[in-house]
């Protein structure tokens, strides 16, 4: 099943689909460790959207605006 990070449910295992930002924007995502096919666990639901991503010992939060063009596939 495939949906946006804004949309998928906590505590499942997500694989990162695609990301439909700026290149500039998908740089700094790459920087931070979200790549196409990497798998990520939302842990987190913020207000307006946002999600706080649990990507191996780390946790990187998300504005839902970015979160939205982030397509992810739930496993």
């Amino acid at each position: 099943m495939t949906e946006t990070l804004r949309t998928c449910p906590l505590g499942v295992d997500i694989e990162i689909c695609r990301i439909d930002l700026s290149s500039a924007y998908r740089f700094r995502l790459r920087e931070l460790g979200f790549r196409e096919h990497e798998r990520v666990r939302v842990i987190q639901k913020a207000n307006f959207g946002g999600r706080v991503i649990a990507h191996g010992s780390e946790r990187i939060a998300l504005d839902g605006a970015t979160a939205k063009h982030i397509v992810v596939k739930v496993s």
